[in-house]
């Protein structure tokens, strides 16, 4: 058990143990619960309206929702709302990856070739 600033309201809490990457009071996580179900419902009805395509600001989501922008960057630091700057990142890092694999299978190849 530890005391944690809650990084939805600012206030001070005491964490029952559980260890997440967001420190969230008991309140806020309710009233966040309660958003991203929110959230959810409306980007999966535009989406269906739309195509799929639904790309949408944290900004936009909260005016749409009549919420403050914090709550859905506090959504996205979570990890509730994916943004396409995370999705890209992930793609980056995998590419990456995927690069050295390629360097290191290459660098084998040519040095198996110089020994013979």
């Amino acid at each position: 058990m530890a005391l944690k600033i809650c990084e939805h309201c600012n206030r001070a809490f005491i964490d029952g143990g559980e260890s997440e990457a967001v420190a969230i009071c008991p309140d806020c996580a309710e009233y966040l619960d309660d958003l991203y179900r929110e959230a959810w419902s409306w980007l999966r009805d535009r989406s269906s309206e739309e195509g799929r395509q639904r790309r949408v600001t944290a900004l936009r989501l909260a005016i749409v929702l009549g919420v403050e922008a914090k709550s859905i960057e506090v959504l996205v630091k979570m990890g509730r709302i994916q943004t396409s700057a995370s999705s890209s990142e992930e793609a980056a890092e995998k590419d990456l990856e995927t690069l050295k694999a390629i360097r290191r299978s290459m660098t084998g190849e040519r040095y198996r070739r110089e020994r013979r």
